[in-house]
């Protein structure tokens, strides 16, 4: 009888710790064994990820999406994984798309297809059949702005946007070194149709020597726009492709319109990382500059009106100011961003202050007129828009770290008023919201504090605003 009781027990400890491998094993909520660490409704390890310093710039997560026809995510993650969940965190499939960190996704108009673009020496773009996961074509980013082994110059897929058409456009970049030994970039533009046939690239027989970050495609005037982030005057000045703004035609490449943005008096340069988007009916060009001004501009990138939203701030002689990131629209309402406050001079230096400006979101109507704004208690790092619902990711406040802070917003579009706040251990990193509002998914991170403590860990987040 004892001899039995002995093999009951190890027979029900290693049923349990079968159980406990098929949970982490594949990509499902643990939190129903974990503890719960979050208040979010569903809790996904994304795997391994060594804590961030959590006073440097450079928070790299990957990437989420939402996909309407079957209610489920699409994350790409800083591991190389592009996994689709539904819409509780149970994995449908996963597909190990690389060794790199996925940096740009897309889908298609039809949901069909998504598109995702991995850093590393091949820097391969993928198609994937959303339903499946499997690989319908691949393009190498190396034979469009080629490799630098001996300096881990990795390129990638920043940026991907689809239009109604199928067409497919990806913003290409890596970095190199010039002459000094001083760190430059490389961009190029290259579009697709739905079979991976290249349809145009930009420029045609050359790399631009330019930062490029972010493009938007507008299908209803058939233009595609990209912005330039050149941040050092000494070195934009010598540049070939030192404009600030670019307007392509999304049907051949050609270029339509390129223009130099006059910088702020204390900048030497205008700098335009993120902040870019064409309105749904593709009439309006939403812009947003470092320095912190929002520009909304035509379909073909000439000036209808700007905004100073973040101004400059001297002290000491040295400048701080409120950086400009996000520029989107919803529905009639012009949106611009701005996250946490920097020395002109060096982005990683300490700021004395919080400029009154940082870390908000504000909303304008198509006239320009000021509407609302909404204030969060650290850096705003993505933002998702559902009708009149805007939610955000909040992440590090690096002045003054306030470590409770991070976890997602959800605010009302109409007057920016809090309708539901969400914390993570960790910084949140990026998110994406349900077409109807209801779910909200994001990436946190783990942060290493000052203080040597570990906060948060490298997991999806879902959250239901109706529970």
């Amino acid at each position: 009888m004892k001899r039995c009781k002995t093999i009951l027990i190890f027979f029900l400890l290693a049923l349990t710790w079968s159980a406990l491998f098929w949970l982490t094993g594949k990509k499902t909520p643990w939190q129903i064994f974990a503890g719960k660490e979050s208040d979010a409704a569903y809790v996904i390890s994304l795997g391994d990820m060594a804590g961030r310093n959590y006073d440097r710039m450079g928070f790299d997560s990957g990437k989420v999406l939402y996909v309407k026809s079957d209610g489920g995510w699409l994350v790409g993650t800083a591991n190389g994984e592009l996994i689709h969940f539904d819409e509780k965190g149970e994995e449908l499939w996963s597909h190990s798309v690389g060794t790199g960190l996925i940096r740009g996704i897309a889908v298609s108009r039809d949901e069909k297809v998504v598109y995702a673009g991995e850093k590393s020496p091949e820097g391969t773009m993928y198609a994937m059949d959303v339903k499946n996961g499997d690989v319908l074509w691949t393009f190498r980013g190396d034979s469009l702005i080629g490799y630098e082994a001996d300096i881990q110059s990795e390129p990638t897929a920043i940026d991907i946007s689809t239009d109604a058409a199928g067409h497919v456009y990806a913003v290409f970049y890596r970095f190199t070194l010039d002459e000094k030994g001083q760190r430059t970039y490389l961009s190029r533009i290259i579009s697709f149709d739905e079979t991976g046939k290249e349809r145009w690239r930009y420029p045609a027989k050359e790399n631009m020597d330019a930062w490029v970050n972010c493009g938007a495609v507008s299908e209803s005037s058939g233009r595609f726009a990209f912005a330039t982030a050149n941040y050092d005057k000494a070195k934009t000045d010598g540049l070939t492709y030192n404009e600030n703004l670019y307007v392509l035609d999304s049907h051949t490449g050609t270029l339509l319109h390129a223009e130099k943005i006059p910088p702020v008096e204390t900048f030497g340069t205008t700098t335009i990382r993120n902040g870019l988007s064409y309105s749904e009916d593709g009439k309006y060009l939403a812009v947003m500059a470092s320095d912190g001004r929002g520009f909304l501009r035509d379909e073909d990138g000439r000036p209808i009106w700007e905004r100073s939203i973040s101004r400059v701030m001297e002290i000491g002689g040295s400048y701080y100011f409120a950086a400009g990131r996000d520029a989107l629209f919803s529905g009639d309402k012009v949106l611009f961003g701005t996250i946490n406050t920097f020395n002109r001079e060096n982005w990683q230096l300490p700021a004395p202050v919080i400029h009154p400006s940082g870390n908000s979101l504000y909303g304008f109507d198509r006239d320009g007129r000021y509407l609302f704004r909404y204030t969060a208690p650290a850096e705003i790092e993505a933002i998702g828009v559902a009708g009149d619902v805007a939610a955000l990711a909040i992440g590090r406040n690096v002045r003054n770290h306030d470590y409770k802070a991070h976890g997602a917003a959800v605010i009302s579009l109409s007057d920016g008023t809090l309708l539901n706040e969400y914390h993570t251990k960790g910084p949140l990193q990026t998110l994406a919201i349900s077409s109807d509002g209801r779910y909200v998914a994001g990436i946190e991170v783990p942060a290493v504090t000052a203080e040597g403590d570990l906060l948060g860990a490298y997991r999806l987040h879902i959250w239901d605003r109706e529970k």
